[in-house]
């Protein structure tokens, strides 16, 4: 079993070979596909994140490798005047927990799809997607449910009433507790307030698939979110029909997990029993931009430590490997 001590895991006999036969069956799958492997460096010279774990190289500070998804954008703005179209990784993140039970160390695997101009990003996502719905016939998880949202469905509304990044906090905190009435205590007073209310509203109606999409016609900011509505159901016409038996797909409208960083479609693995996402992405535009490339970028990370940690404590939420 996995034992901390106090935050680094030392894997032992099974959680070992387990956590062996899942990376080469991921990354097998992932290199089916056309994805190739990088491996950025353990250590990292550039902005040191105050979550990362630090240390001092002679006099210069660094860090170890805190999440696949900076490193890989960095290491491709540097290395690649052309991006590679498909990427992926596998390895260990190493980054301060939050709570006093988290590792630090943590085991995963992921992909990265890079698209330029006049790419469909809509094709990447639905690619994307359909990986994720293949992963819990690889890791062996007898059942699982996939979570579709989109970012711009909260960002975009809020970007344009022009809120204070403070109430535009306070917003997003009340739409995670899925608490319509809290977005409107928030709003109490500003000129947006009934019109993010009823948005609000609309996000979190109790529908599923399909219906959810529908439910934001009643949204004032209909007609701002038709392009990403118009996405999301693109990509389920796509994904519903080959949907594995032992896979739920649900609509997510309200999902506000990474709302500074996901900029579009976001993707959410969860099986039951589990208190955390087994995996997760989305797209995140906005990345490489900002390190000077004009590239569009959408990925996922299954989060393997967290996996390991399922199979110890529910067994019976997975197949005996043959």
């Amino acid at each position: 079993m996995p034992v901390r001590t106090p935050h680094f895991p030392d894997l032992l006999f099974g959680p070992a070979e387990r956590l062996r036969r899942w990376e080469d069956a991921l990354m097998g799958l992932l290199a089916a596909h056309g994805y190739r492997e990088l491996h950025p460096s353990l250590v990292l010279r550039d902005t040191v994140p105050d979550g990362a774990l630090r240390f001092f190289d002679g006099d210069e500070l660094v860090a170890l490798r805190w999440d696949f998804t900076m490193a890989l954008a960095g290491l491709l703005a540097r290395r690649f005047p052309e991006p590679p179209e498909r990427v992926s990784y596998a390895g260990a993140v190493f980054r301060r927990p939050v709570q006093p039970w988290e590792a630090v160390e943590r085991f995963e695997v992921g992909c990265e799809r890079i698209t330029t101009e006049g790419q469909s990003s809509t094709e990447a996502d639905v690619e994307l997607a359909r990986l994720l719905m293949a992963i819990p016939g690889v890791l062996g998880l007898k059942s699982a449910i996939l979570h579709m949202g989109n970012a711009a469905l909260v960002r975009r509304p809020l970007e344009a009433e022009g809120l204070s990044p403070e109430l535009a906090a306070e917003v997003v905190a009340a739409l995670s507790r899925r608490a319509p009435h809290r977005v409107a205590q928030a709003l109490e007073g500003h000129p947006s307030a009934a019109r993010l209310s009823a948005h609000a509203q609309a996000l979190l109606s109790e529908l599923d698939g399909p219906a959810s999409l529908a439910a934001l016609s009643a949204s004032p900011y209909a007609e701002l979110l038709q392009e990403e509505v118009d996405h999301m159901d693109r990509a389920l016409q796509a994904l519903l029909p080959i949907l594995p038996p032992n896979l739920e797909l649900r609509v997510d409208l309200a999902d506000v997990a990474g709302l500074d960083f996901y900029t579009g479609p976001t993707l959410r693995l969860w099986a039951p029993g589990a208190q955390q996402e087994l995996a997760a992405g989305g797209r995140y535009d906005r990345l490489f931009p900002g390190l000077g490339r004009p590239w569009k970028a959408a990925g996922f990370c299954v989060r393997l430590s967290r996996l390991l940690d399922l199979a110890e404590t529910r067994p019976d939420l997975f197949e005996q490997p043959r």
